[in-house]
């Protein structure tokens, strides 16, 4: 029983830590691993649903797209006339020089017959109109004011060139208008206008007519 009393001595097991570097190496190799599922995941997604390249086509003319131009001007209008003006007691006369625009209100135009299969339409126009006339004051010259009457300095003394020459003035004004609203200045306008805007819509490959209310 003396022999039995020595017990076997309890042995403990210690495995060695592991190595910083094999830590390391282990890391490494596993974000490689990852980085290449990745890829291959990202490869596998494009080749199944990639996005096809974008196609791009001209809705052609909208009453929108017409109405931010506003006015579509088409030329400007040089004026020269001579205007004469009389009271009772003055005559004068004035070169007058100015000059105008010409343009179209295209908030107020229509398209009508619109195909967009044909890429074909029609853009209704109100008339031309002149716009902004004005009176270049430094090219009008004052050709000459003088008495109407035979009496000696009736003129001068009765007469009132300040308001002959405010007058004249206005006048020329309303000159310089009636003058660009020639018919003439009118058709030139439309075809200058209906060119534009078939060469606009053309590089977007649609056909334009103007009609003119």
């Amino acid at each position: 029983m003396a022999a039995n009393d020595s017990a076997t001595p309890n042995v403990i097991v210690v495995k060695p830590a592991r190595s910083a570097p094999s830590l390391l190496s282990g890391t490494f190799w596993g974000v490689a691993a990852l980085f290449v599922v990745l890829v291959a995941y990202r490869a596998w997604i494009g080749f199944t649903v990639a996005d096809i390249p974008p196609v791009f086509s001209s809705a052609g003319p909208t009453v929108v797209q017409l109405e931010r131009l506003h006015y579509l001007v088409s030329r400007r209008v040089h004026v020269v006339d001579v205007l004469v003006g009389t009271s009772r007691w003055l005559q004068g006369s004035w070169i007058v020089q100015g000059d105008a625009l010409i343009g179209v209100d295209m908030s107020r135009a229509e398209i009508k017959g619109k195909d967009e299969q044909k890429r074909v339409a029609v853009i209704v126009l109100p008339s031309p109109v002149v716009m902004s006339p004005r009176v270049n004051h430094e090219k009008t010259q004052e050709w000459d004011i003088k008495s109407r009457s035979w009496l000696p300095l009736a003129g001068t003394v009765l007469g009132d060139r300040g308001a002959m020459q405010q007058g004249a003035m206005r006048e020329a004004q309303r000159l310089v208008e009636r003058a660009a609203s020639s018919s003439d200045y009118r058709e030139t306008a439309r075809h200058d206008i209906e060119g534009t805007l078939r060469e606009f819509y053309s590089q977007v490959e649609w056909t334009i007519t103007v009609q003119w209310k």
